[in-house]
This record gives structure tokens, sequence and C-alpha cells, in this order.
């Protein structure tokens, strides 16, 4: 039976100035109206009613992302984990499997490629209408949400992608 839920949100639309690293590059205005709409989309969701933890890459666009979700009411305190930054799949996957098993939702906020790449291999439900829609393509603010029987077990199609979703502002 399963007990956790993993959502997966990767930043939203960042700008691209000019003499600016990658991890320093901001949200775009498109970005901050997105992350406000991926925040409305948690406080719907019922989330915040369940122990709720957030690791948050260390770029400055997937902080501003949380930044911007948190102020609309998640009470959550997200770690920032620099290890999330250009990721791999794998990479990702130890972040979550050492996830305490007291907390009942994990929100991840991340990058592609490897955040999609995580999301496609843990389904386990490929012929699904909301995995069609993930690999179709998993632009930012795409949130996928998974359900889990505990994080120590999270591989290779071990958890029921639920719901695909691109909130915009």
């Amino acid at each position: 039976m399963a007990n956790k839920q993993l959502v997966l949100i990767r930043h939203a639309k960042s700008k691209y100035p000019i003499g600016v690293p990658d991890s320093d590059r901001p949200l775009s205005q498109r970005g901050v109206a997105d992350a406000g709409a991926v925040a409305k989309w948690v406080d719907a969701s019922g989330l915040r009613q369940r122990q709720v933890a957030v690791v948050v890459s260390s770029a400055r666009r997937t902080q501003e992302t949380w930044s911007l979700i948190k102020g609309n009411g998640v009470d959550s305190i997200a770690k920032s984990e620099p290890q999330l930054y250009e990721a791999t799949p794998e990479t990702i996957r130890s972040v979550i499997v050492a996830t305490p098993p007291a907390v009942e939702v994990l929100i991840v906020i991340a990058h592609n490629p490897g955040l999609e790449d995580l999301a496609t291999s843990i389904a386990s439900n490929p012929q699904s209408a909301a995995f069609q829609q993930m690999v179709g393509k998993y632009p930012t603010s795409g949130i996928a949400v998974f359900e889990l029987i505990d994080w120590k077990s999270l591989g290779a199609a071990s958890a029921l992608l639920t719901d695909f979703v691109v909130p915009r502002g």
C-alpha cells in the first residue's frame, strides 16, 4: 500500500542574462507568474495537510521558485541541496531515498534533464495519460506526482504516477 507522495517540480522559467553563470540565472517575468501558479496548485492539492519535506537545488532559479511557492502559505522549510544542481537521475534518487521515514510528502525542486529522466524511470504506469503527457514534454513548472510505499524502495518502475500538471500564471 502506497503511503508516500513524491512531488517532482521543475523550476519555473528563467532569464538568460549575458555574463551570468548558469547557476545564478534568475526567474523571468513569466517564471515568477508560473511559480505563483505552482503555489496555487500546491495550496489546492492538500499536500500541506501531511508531513511535508522540501529539497531544492542550490541554483538561484530553483531557490526563487521555492520562495514564491512558500510565499503563498506553504509552511514547510526547504533544505537547499547543492547535489541537485545538474544532477543525474541517480543523484536525485539518492537524495530521495535518504528522506526520513516520518516524511509523508517530499517535494523536490530541480532541473532537467535529470528530473525528467528520473520521473520517466520510476513510473510504474507508462500507459497512463499522465505518463504520456510527461514524456511528451516536461516543461518549466511541470509537476509530476507519484505514490510509493517508502522512500528507500524507490527504483525503476516502483512509483505510481498519479498526476502530471503544468500550472501557468
